[in-house]
This record gives C-alpha cells, structure tokens and sequence, in this order.
C-alpha cells in the first residue's frame, strides 16, 4: 500500500497527464515479520493500473504521524510499473516505531488507531524515460489511501 501512496503522489506531481491516472485496484498484506521490539517487515501485493508508461520509483521513505506526532518510519523496496497495463506486484516494506514513541504507549495506542488521525510526509524518486525526480510530499490525510472506488 505504501508503495501504491509513493507511486500516486508521484505521479500526480509529474508533467504527463497519463501518470495522474496511475490506480490502484486492489491490495493485500502477504506477510509480516517482526524484526525485534521497534520494527516490522511486511510484504504487499498490489494491483495496480497504469495507461502511462513505464515508471520506477526508489528511494521510497516516510514517516507516519498519529495525531499530529511522528508515530513510524517506513522505507519501500524499488517498484518498477510496466506500460499500459494492469497487473500484480509485490514490494516489501520496513515500518520502524519513531525514536520518541514508547513501546508502552504503542500498545495502549492500538486498540483507537484510526487512519482519520494519521498523516504521513513521504518522498520518493520517479524515473520516466531516463529521467529521474525527486518528491516530496508533506501531512497528506492517510485515509486518502483508504478509500475505495
């Protein structure tokens, strides 16, 4: 999903008109792995929608804000999305709690967590025909990434 988050953003603040019709259709959690107290890996599968061209993005990193406070950082393994098409990827991600976040208040935290009090700064870099752009993108709503057509 957090790929799917890079991949929309970037492509909104890119030139080409088609790249701002990049969708994402479906998407799942594969796996989740927990790599000692403060962090997690999970793998995602995601369909994605593309009637662009070809686009890769890397350097895909963020942190996730729970009411205003930074809550998780996360990085995204490179995704390359082919041309024209619709099909399925799968990408890995690292979620690590933020330095100031005790693992005390994560547990009491969980039960209220709600994408409505989250927002995330995120930045990426797309590369299109052998150019490369750098993004940045800063407090935009999770719950945007929740809905669905």
């Amino acid at each position: 999903m957090l790929a799917v988050l890079a991949l929309l953003f970037a492509a909104e603040g890119c030139n080409y008109k088609k790249f701002k019709e990049i969708r994402a259709t479906s998407w799942s959690l594969e796996s989740v792995a927990l790599r000692g107290l403060r962090s997690l890996e999970a793998s995602l599968e995601l369909e994605l929608e593309n009637p662009a061209g070809k686009v890769t993005l890397k350097d895909i990193t963020g942190i996730l804000y729970y009411n205003g406070v930074p809550f998780v950082n996360y990085s995204v393994d490179p995704l390359t999305v082919s041309a024209k098409s619709t099909q399925t990827y799968h990408c890995s991600c690292v979620f690590e709690l933020d330095p100031g976040v005790p693992i005390l208040d994560l547990l009491a935290t969980l039960p209220e967590l709600s994408s409505e009090n989250m927002t995330t700064d995120i930045s990426a870099k797309a590369k299109v025909k052998g150019i490369s752009k750098s993004f940045t993108f800063k407090n935009v709503p999770v719950k945007r990434f929740m809905k669905k057509k």
